[in-house]
């Protein structure tokens, strides 16, 4: 096995983990600029499955005698917490859970929002996970510009397949807000965040690129740009008091993988205004890009 090279790198520069040298974490992120999308997207579904294969095992191993249908509420108390426990029973969902994919399930909401000519883009964890280091993701996030006389047909296009209150709906859109989406099929969670009027979210959702999730057949999502999810990243680990390393290890992730192609005077012309000068020069700084 041929040994990790030594890596040069700028006063500064953090590994992905602590338990990770420089020249390992060096050698790491240069791959993954050399997967493309579609590949990563493949990482993220195996990792994200795992995950739940593993949950559901231990439910199993912890609880022998669960029924199927206690074991699917084990399962979502332990993924999306105990207010979803008691909806999922009053849908009159029984049986085993299907573990969910996050690629599919964003390919099936993105198609919806297609159809009905509505603008979106699929951010969060997963959007940082395709443009910089792949992980196993909790649920998926959606910004999308969904108009009150576009409610109806929003509701009808999902309801087969996904628990919705048209209530939330309406109110998210009158307050700005977010509204959830769980696929019935596998209680996984969509976070829909409604477009802002805000100049930085509407320059995401202009800037937004269409990116190839999956080769054969090639099947296409909506990103943010790096730069833009860079800066949506920084905004949460502010919002979180600066405490969430999970945040602070995505954003890095991004920063590293896209390196010198990034936009910088982009980056720096909405930081400013947005208060994120200081965590953004700290980010380049243990990115290696300052």
């Amino acid at each position: 096995m041929p040994a990790i090279p030594a890596a040069i790198v700028k006063p500064g520069y953090k590994p992905q983990s602590e338990d990770t040298s420089i020249d390992a974490d060096v050698l790491q992120m240069k791959q993954w600029q050399r997967f493309p999308i579609w590949k990563k997207a493949q990482s993220v579904s195996n990792w994200t499955q795992g995950c739940c294969r593993l949950c559901l095992a231990g439910i199993k191993q912890q609880y022998p005698t669960y029924t199927p249908t206690q074991r699917r509420r084990e399962f979502v108390r332990r993924r999306l917490g105990e207010e979803w426990v008691d909806l999922s029973s009053s849908l009159g969902i029984q049986g085993e859970i299907m573990i969910g994919d996050p690629i599919g399930l964003a390919l099936q909401v993105a198609e919806i929002f297609t159809r009905l000519d509505i603008p979106y883009l699929v951010g969060g964890s997963v959007a940082s996970s395709l443009l910089g280091e792949p992980r196993a993701t909790l649920d998926l996030d959606v910004v999308a510009d969904l108009k009150i006389s576009q409610v109806d047909a929003f509701i009808a296009a999902v309801e087969a397949d996904f628990y919705v209150s048209s209530d939330a709906v309406r109110e998210a859109i009158s307050y700005q807000s977010s509204f959830n989406l769980i696929h019935l099929e596998t209680n996984e969670k969509v976070d829909i965040f409604i477009l802002k009027p805000q100049p930085l979210s509407q320059s995401e959702m202009e800037r937004r690129q269409r990116q190839m999730v999956t080769e054969k057949p090639p099947q296409y999502l909506y990103l943010p740009t790096p730069e833009d999810i860079i800066l949506q990243k920084l905004i949460w680990y502010q919002l979180g008091g600066r405490q969430s390393e999970r945040q602070w290890r995505d954003l890095l992730g991004v920063l590293k993988v896209q390196g010198e192609t990034l936009d910088f005077q982009y980056l720096w012309h909405w930081a400013e205004p947005l208060s994120l000068s200081e965590l953004l020069g700290q980010a380049l700084i243990e990115a290696g890009l300052m």
